[in-house]
Order: C-alpha cells, then structure tokens, then sequence
C-alpha cells in the first residue's frame, strides 16, 4: 500500500541519488526517507535503488518506476491545482523566458491583452538565448520558454509555431545585396554573430565545417543591439532570423536571402515541468501561443 506522500519521497530519493540529500530537502529524518523506500520495494516486488560508495543508483525496475512515479505526482497535483482555482479568475505572477529577437513582436501585445482581459496577471521577461531558456525551463526559472532551433529541412520541427529563414544583412550602401546569396559566398565576409554555443552560431558553424567554408568571425557579440552597432559602424554582415529585423524599424539594413542550404529558424514554446501550471500560467500559454500563431508561416 502506498499514497502520494511516499511516491513523493521515492521521486525525491531519485532525483537526489541520497537517501540523506533527500530527507533534508523533505525535512524528515534519513531513517524515515529508508523505511518509506524499504515498504515500497517490499509493495512492488523489485529492488528500487542499488547502494554504491557514493549513495544510490536506481535499478532498471527503479528507472522505469521512477519516471511513472513523477508523471503520476504532476499528474496529481496539477488536478489539486485545478480543482482549487475552479470557476476563478487567473491571478499571479508568470515568468516568461524569450529571445532578445522575439520580445518587440510577442511581449507588447501579449502584455496589453492581459491588462485589457486579465489583469489579475502580472509578467515577469526575462531575455537569454535558446540555450539559457532550455535551462531556466528545466530548473523552474520560468514558467514559460520560447526557444529556437534551427533545420535545413522542409520538414517542420514538432511543436512549432512559426519559422523564418535566416538571411545576411548589412548596412545599406551604393551596391545593393542580391535577393539571394549562396552560403558558400558567406566565406571571407567579415561577420558579426552571437557568441558560442548560441543555436545560430552553432548551426552555422556546422555548415560552414560540412561545406569546408572558413568564417571570418569579425566580432562575437552577444546581444542584438551590439550586433546591429558593431554592423552599422563597422561594415561587418550579420546573419539573422528574417523575422528579427523589421522592415521599418530597420530599414538602414540590406539583406540577402541564404540559400544552398536555406537554414531555417523554428519557433517552439517550453513550460516547466517542476510543478504544476495554474491558471494564469496556462492562461499565459495559451496566449502566446495565438500570438505566435498570427506570424506569416514563413517570415
């Protein structure tokens, strides 16, 4: 016989690999956290945890029962939370993690419809790159990551809402860019891109290393307003998301479609899994996600 009090100390047990680490993060005693761990072993029949000079390690049987264990904990708690803000209106604060790229064309809108509709819900942006979203997701940072990856396929990357090619812009001067540019030309052009291990340094450093280009990587700068200064004032090309340079705001950039291969940059929306969503959370979502559906499918 067990309940969700011991799932939650198995669950526990399991993310620590300490039986010790965990009965300080559950504030009950080690022998407690031992005796819960014995009774469900002795319940299901298998061993759950393996002893190593280190702590624990979890069996094959511990591996399998552990992640349906978790499931079912969020599961449970989730219906907890939705049952007690039935028939209420959303309040509370969210924490939303968005590219620099994407806060002017989600965070106005998103943030003006819920003063309109919901203003019991405040927001909390935080900007970072995808991979830093990644992380803040994965350990309860925010409540909500927009994060990006990057493809050369038609084929569109499960749960995205919107994609955009990535083009090369400069500073516009008397030789206007063609409409398109072979990456292969991309080789001895001075460039100004995001630091490493960003998604489009990264991407296309692959490219370049498959195609045997050499990039000459002028300035690594991190923000997208250093980027675009670094190009005004110094000449250098970037290469960006079509989407992230708007046609009027910065229309003192020329621009070239990148083709052989088209590179495509892929919107998709992350929620944590560290506890359960409430209602503003998932009003939040949900959002984001209608904004993020209206861009042109191909920006």
């Amino acid at each position: 016989m067990f309940d969700f009090a011991s799932l939650r100390v198995f669950v526990a047990a399991a993310e620590c690999r300490s039986f010790s680490l965990a009965a300080i993060n559950l504030g009950v005693a080690q022998p407690t956290v031992s005796r819960v761990i014995k009774e469900l072993e002795a319940a299901w029949g298998e061993p759950l945890f393996y002893r190593t000079g280190r702590g624990v390690e979890l069996s094959e049987f511990g591996e399998m029962a552990f992640g349906r264990a978790r499931d079912l904990l969020v599961h449970g708690e989730q219906v907890m939370v939705d049952l007690r803000e039935t028939n209420r209106r959303p309040v509370g604060q969210v924490t939303i993690g968005v590219p620099p790229s994407l806060v002017g064309s989600v965070i106005p809108e998103l943030a003006q419809g819920l003063g309109n509709e919901e203003p019991g819900i405040k927001l909390r942006v935080r900007e970072g790159f995808s991979d830093q979203i990644d992380r803040w997701v994965k350990d309860g940072s925010v409540e909500i990551g927009l994060v990006s990856k990057y493809r050369e396929a038609e084929q569109a990357v499960e749960g995205e809402f919107f994609c955009s090619p990535l083009i090369l812009a400069r500073i516009r001067n008397e030789q206007p860019m063609p409409p398109t540019i072979d990456f292969s030309e991309l080789e001895g052009k001075l460039l100004v891109l995001p630091i490493p291990p960003n998604g489009l340094r990264l991407a296309v450093g692959g490219v370049a290393r498959r195609l045997r280009i050499a990039l000459n990587v002028f300035v690594d700068a991190e923000s997208i307003v250093a980027q675009k200064l670094v190009a005004e004032k110094c000449g250098c090309y970037m290469i960006k998301a079509a989407y992230s340079l708007d046609p009027e705001q910065d229309s003192q950039f020329d621009r070239s479609l990148i083709v052989n291969p088209q590179i495509w940059r892929a919107v998709t929306m992350r929620t944590t899994q560290t506890r359960p969503l409430n209602k503003a959370t998932r009003e939040v979502a949900e959002r984001i996600k209608g904004v993020l559906r209206a861009f042109p499918a191909s920006m």
